[in-house]
């Protein structure tokens, strides 16, 4: 670095010697300029003597050769202007003092002036005329010698001092050519050379630039672009380490970690997160980002990924290898400002799979609950209306009871035949009304009643006895074939109960589908003995062919509250109660269905040895 040569005396120097050499060729040419101005002024003087010297000769010829004297009058003035502008000429510093001296000594112009004024006077002789002729002959030759001189003279000066120019321009630029190339080594190779380095630098080639050894300058910019590349490395190693670590945290936390390049496919996705989703180790590097991230509603047509990046943090369904492998993560995308790899986008994310199951789970639950809650009301009602119902019931009972012996006592004394046949229609209407108030006195006993053997036949035919006038008002067929089933040692109570509870909803189902009377508007009951995991036990089956229940309701139909009937009909609590029942006697509650088609329900009970 000590023998480097500083930039800022490199350009010093060149606007210094360039300065200089504009003033020295400015001021010579102002030299040549005033030479120049010189030789043009000492050329006009000295045409102008030669004219004036003209003028004063031809009058001077003509005096001596026509002898006319009048013709020299005021020659000596015309002679003395002659003389005092030759003395200017003389006194110029474009003619050199040897001409000057010669001049001097060869012209007598003082004699000269001398004889014009005594001819002028008349006192002149002859002698003095031919002297004239002579001095003024000596004259001409003289000037026009000195003319000859000068011109020459103030020539070779100023094309002495234009050689001097041409020189002194040729040393100028040659100065200015030696400063360009000194700049050139000096400067501009040392920088071709550090950008040459620093592409190759960029591009990976070598692991510093040269520090130049000629220019500070350059020198100091390598070593700064050196330092900015370890500063880089540095950066890039802890970079890595960084997300080395925060992919460790992500995997650790069960969440996701992935790395996309500038094409949309995966560089890295966490390990962790492709063996939940069903994938091998590394399956997930070169697919399409979008095979694996499903987004939001909002962003389902996204192709390219940068167009999620720097949004926030966003739900994305993560696709597994098998539909139960499908995850659930809040994922942000990144914009990545590393170099150093081809990653352009990256991602972090939170599997959030459990917590969306719970959420649905409690929402469920409080769901179940509210109309838990509606259902324990409407229990509570139904109560009230069975207790009311059987309290009218006694009272029909008993009133149906005194109707029965009053007409047989009217009969047993009537002899009139056909108001005997009218007895004998009251007395049978009669025990009809006895009859269901009997059967709405067991349904009411409910739990209270003890087991005891029972014809389930019976059962079966009190509880379609209860249904039977709604079931005639909407115009619904019955078919029965329970003959085989065998009797049961169970609460009646409870049994019947469970039938009306089916029952109900068939009827439900049935009228939701056929608004009018229709001959589809059926309900088959077969029964029958069965064998039921190695024991004695029977089955019911109930089949109604009305709306049907959707194939995925099928798990959850009988869960409290599920029933999609309208809220004014018992049938979305029928199946549920029905399933408790059911559980209470100890058998087990099934459905089989097809929506739109028919629903069979399927009642199985062991029976006790």
């Amino acid at each position: 670095m000590a023998d480097t040569f500083p930039l800022k005396k490199i350009v010093y120097s060149f606007y210094l010697v360039v300065s200089l050499a504009l003033v020295l060729l400015l001021f010579m040419g102002v030299r040549q300029s005033q030479l120049y101005q010189a030789q043009v002024g000492v050329i006009e003087h000295a045409e102008k003597l030669l004219f004036q010297f003209s003028i004063i000769r031809e009058h001077v010829g003509i005096a001596l050769m026509e002898g006319d004297k009048a013709s020299l009058q005021g020659l000596s003035k015309e002679m003395e202007t002659l003389s005092y502008n030759l003395t200017k000429v003389l006194d110029t510093r474009q003619i050199g003092e040897e001409f000057k001296l010669s001049l001097a000594n060869s012209i007598d112009l003082p004699g000269i002036i001398l004889l014009l004024r005594s001819m002028e006077s008349g006192e002149a002789e002859r002698e003095d005329y031919r002297r004239l002729s002579r001095e003024i002959r000596t004259l001409g030759e003289r000037l026009m010698l000195f003319d000859r001189v000068l011109v020459n003279s103030s020539r070779q000066r100023l094309i002495g001092f234009q050689n001097l120019v041409i020189g002194a321009s040729a040393l100028a630029v040659s100065m200015l050519v030696g400063i360009l190339i000194l700049f050139h080594r000096r400067l501009l190779i040392p920088l071709w050379r550090l950008v040459d380095d620093a592409d190759r630098l960029l591009a990976g080639e070598v692991a510093e630039v040269a520090v130049s050894e000629v220019c500070k300058e350059a020198a100091v910019l390598g070593e700064i672009i050196n330092e900015q590349q370890d500063l880089k490395e540095a950066v890039a190693i802890r970079l890595q380490k960084c997300r080395r670590i925060s992919g460790e945290m992500v995997a650790s936390l069960g969440g996701i970690w992935a790395e996309i390049d500038e094409n949309g496919n995966f560089c890295h996705v966490n390990q962790e997160m492709e063996v939940a989703c069903g994938y091998p180790e590394g399956g997930l590097a070169g697919k399409k980002w979008h095979s694996f991230f499903q987004p939001p509603d909002e962003y389902g047509q996204v192709t390219d990924i940068r167009d999620l990046a720097d949004r926030g943090a966003m739900e994305f369904t993560l696709l597994g290898a098998e539909p139960q492998c499908s995850r659930v993560v809040r994922a942000v995308f990144m914009v990545s400002q590393c170099a150093e790899d081809n990653c352009l986008v990256r991602c972090f994310g939170y599997d959030i799979t459990a917590d969306k199951t719970n959420i649905k789970a409690l929402q469920k639950d409080l769901a179940n609950e509210k109309n838990r809650k509606k259902e324990l009301v409407r229990v509570s009602q139904l109560t009230a209306i069975g207790e009311l119902a059987c309290g009218v019931a006694h009272e029909v009972s008993s009133v149906g009871n005194g109707i029965i012996n009053f007409a047989q006592l009217l009969a047993d004394i009537e002899e009139d035949e056909r108001s005997i046949d009218i007895l004998h229609k009251i007395i049978n209407q009669g025990d009809k009304i006895t009859g269901l108030a009997s059967n709405l006195l067991a349904y009411g006993q409910g739990d209270t009643a003890a087991r005891e053997m029972v014809a389930i036949t019976n059962v079966i035919s009190n509880a379609l006895a209860l249904m039977a006038p709604l079931y005639k008002q909407d115009g619904i067929q019955v078919e029965l074939d329970v003959a085989h089933l065998p009797d049961w040692h169970c609460q009646a109570g409870q049994m019947q109960q469970l039938l009306l509870c089916i029952l109900i909803n068939c009827r439900q189902a049935l009228n939701s589908r056929y608004a009018n009377h229709n001959e589809m508007k059926l309900i088959e009951i077969y029964g029958q003995a069965a064998l039921l995991d190695g024991r004695q036990g029977l089955e019911i089956d109930i089949k109604d062919y009305g709306i049907g229940i959707a194939a995925e309701d099928l798990d959850q139909v009988m869960e409290p509250g599920f029933a999609k009937w309208p809220e004014i009909t018992s049938a979305g609590m029928g199946l549920f109660i029905g399933r408790d029942i059911a559980e209470s006697l100890g058998g087990s509650l099934s459905l089989e269905s097809k929506e739109g088609r028919y629903t069979t329900v399927r009642m199985a009970f062991p029976l006790k040895k």
